[in-house]
C-alpha cells in the first residue's frame, strides 16, 4: 500500500500519540530549576525501578521519584530536540527511547542521563514503539514498516523484514519466551514465535488501525486502535473476538495494573477498564481537557498519564460495574462507531 505525503503526515500524527506531534508547537518556557510538566505533550511512560520516566515532544525527558508528584528534566546528548514517541527499560537501570527521524537514545543509569545510539536525518520517518527483554534483546517499530533489533541492549541496530510491506508498526509488545506482537495500520497484526527470526500475519475481525497490543498476566492478548475497536484473543493470537462495552473514541495507550485491571486511554480524555482480562469494558472517564497517549500504573487505585497537556497523575475509584450498554457509550461527545 502507497501512501501519499499528507497522508502519510497526519497518519503519523495519530500514531506518535495522536496528539498534535507533527504540528509546530514552541517549546514552553520552563524556568532553569523547575519542570511545569503538564505544559509539555507526553507520548509515552515507562517505569525504571520505583522511577517514572516520560517522554515527549522536543525530546523532553521528564523523571519522577515520587509517584508524579514533581518532575524534573533528564540530560539527553546531544539534545537534538526531536520528539520521542515511545520510552521502555529493560531493567531499573537501562532504558531506551524513540522518535522522529529514526532518534533512539539510551540510558544506563534509570532515566538520568540519555545518549544517542542511533539517527537517520535523511530519512525522517519516525520510530513509534519500543519494546525489550531482560536478555537484551530490544525491537523498535515505526512508520513505513520500519523494524529495528538490537541484541546488546539497545547499543547497536540492525533492520529486520517482516510481511508488513509500507504499513506503519505501532506498537510491539513481547513476554520475554520468544513471542512478539506488532500492531498497525489496516487491521494489521503480526506476531512472531521465535525472536523476532520470522513473521506471520494474524487474522482479524477488524480491518481498522490498531495502536496498541497488551499481553496479559493469564497469557490473553488484547489489541486496541481506532474508534473504541477493543480486540481480545485467548490462544495467543491464533483467534480474536470484540470486547463489549467500549467508548467510541480511539485509544493509543494501555496496561494492565498489579491487581489484574486492564486500562486504555485515548482520544478526548477517554479511560476505559476492564476486570475480566478484557472480555468487556466500563468508563472510567468518558471525557477530558486531553487527549491521552500513555498511561502507567501507581497503584493505590492512582494513574500516571500522558498526553498533550503533559503528564498527571489520576486517582479515583474505578466503575462499579464492567458494563456499558451501546446507547451509553454513544451518548458522549466522543465518536462513536
Amino acid at each position: 500500500m502507497k501512501t501519499t505525503i499528507p497522508g502519510v503526515s497526519f497518519s503519523a500524527v495519530v500514531l506518535c500519540a495522536a496528539l498534535l506531534s507533527f504540528s509546530p508547537r514552541p517549546l514552553p518556557a520552563f524556568a532553569a530549576t523547575a519542570i511545569h510538566a503538564n505544559h509539555v505533550q507526553i507520548n509515552g511512560i515507562a517505569r525504571a525501578g520505583a522511577r517514572l520516566v516520560a517522554v515527549g515532544e522536543r525530546g523532553v525527558i521528564l523523571i519522577s521519584d515520587n509517584d508524579g508528584a514533581a518532575w524534573r528534566e533528564a540530560q539527553v546528548s546531544p539534545a537534538a530536540g526531536t520528539t520521542l514517541t515511545q520510552v521502555f527499560f529493560i531493567s531499573a537501570r537501562i532504558g531506551i527511547a524513540v522518535g522522529h527521524q529514526g532518534l533512539i537514545v539510551r540510558s544506563e543509569d534509570g532515566g538520568e542521563h540519555w545518549h544517542e545510539v542511533r539517527s537517520d536525518a535523511e530519512h525522517p520517518d519516525p520510530l513509534l514503539s519500543v519494546w525489550g527483554d531482560d536478555q537484551g534483546q530490544v525491537l523498535a517499530a515505526g512508520s513505513f514498516g520500519q523494524l529495528l533489533v538490537s541484541r546488546d541492549a539497545g547499543l547497536t541496530w540492525q533492520e529486520l523484514e517482516t510481511p508488513a510491506g509500507d504499513h506503519h508498526l505501532n506498537g510491539i509488545v513481547g513476554d520475554g519466551k520468544g513471542r512478539l506482537v506488532i500492531a498497525g495500520e489496516s487491521g494489521l497484526l503480526l506476531r512472531s514465535l521465535d525472536h523476532g527470526a520470522t513473521w506471520k500475519k494474524l487474522s482479524l475481525p477488524y480491518e481498522g488501525s490498531l495502536f496498541g497490543v497488551l499481553m496479559l498476566a493469564n497469557g490473553d492478548w488484547i489489541a486496541y486502535g481506532m474508534r473504541g475497536h477493543v480486540l481480545r484473543s485467548p490462544d495467543r493470537g491464533e483467534t480474536w473476538t470484540s470486547a463489549e462495552g467500549s467508548l467510541g473514541a480511539s485509544y493509543f495507550g494501555g496496561t494492565q495494573r498489579d491487581n489484574g485491571e486492564v486500562v486504555l486511554v485515548g482520544q478526548g480524555g477517554a479511560i476505559v477498564t476492564s476486570r475480566d482480562s478484557g472480555k468487556t469494558f466500563a468508563v472510567r472517564s468518558a471525557g477530558g481537557a486531553q487527549s491521552l497517549a500513555a498511561v502507567s500504573d501507581l497503584g493505590r487505585g492512582m494513574l500516571a498519564l500522558g498526553g498533550d497537556l503533559g503528564v498527571t497523575v489520576e486517582s479515583g475509584a474505578p466503575p462499579a460495574s464492567n458494563a456499558l450498554s451501546p446507547s451509553a457509550a454513544c451518548s458522549t461527545s466522543l465518536e462513536c462507531p
